[in-house]
């Protein structure tokens, strides 16, 4: 029922658990073009998450939610940093898709410099932090800027989590069509 790595799993279980949902959580691997690999834009970022639920609910037979996990770079107006964003997009049955934000943060200018010249962000990452392989798929920029305080699991909770809202039963009515 999610697409992707250990980090968007662990992040999908528990913000179900936590939303009250029991829920058996299947990882599966969407193809490589199902976005870019670098998604620069909230467009973006939101169409890859979406992409990944409709994905991830039409593989896994008798799923009753899809989740897609995007994470992706804003640019903001005046700001040569960028900001990092994980968008979590929940599907259903019906087709009705919830979205959730993780809290963003800003990425450092010589990163974004690399990134804006086609250089996926988890190389720059790597390279920058001692040549340790694939950090934006375990912990992420997040974690090496904060020394693991923060990590991904934690940002891939909290978008999730926020895509749940709208589907708790205290909330159902409130976000009915």
């Amino acid at each position: 029922m999610v697409q992707g790595t250990q980090t968007r799993l662990g992040g999908t279980e528990l913000a179900f658990r936590l939303a009250g949902f029991r829920a058996n959580v299947v990882s599966i691997e969407p193809p490589g073009d199902i976005t870019p690999p670098e998604p620069i834009g909230l467009d973006e970022i939101i169409n890859g998450a979406v992409r990944r639920s409709q994905y991830a609910i039409n593989v896994v037979r008798n799923a009753e939610f899809g989740v897609g996990i995007e994470a992706g770079i804003i640019r903001v107006k005046g700001f040569e940093e960028g900001i990092d964003v994980t968008i979590a997009a929940v599907i259903d049955g019906s087709g009705k898709v919830t979205l959730g934000f993780s809290p963003g943060f800003m990425v450092p200018r010589k990163f974004m410099n690399e990134v804006l010249q086609g250089v996926e962000l988890n190389d720059v990452v790597s390279r920058y932090y001692g040549g340790e392989p694939n950090i934006g798929r375990k912990y992420g920029l997040i974690g090496a800027l904060t020394r693991r305080f923060i990590d991904r699991v934690i940002l891939n909770t909290e978008a999730v989590y926020m895509a749940l809202i709208p589907r708790l039963p205290w909330n159902a009515e409130l976000f009915r069509d």
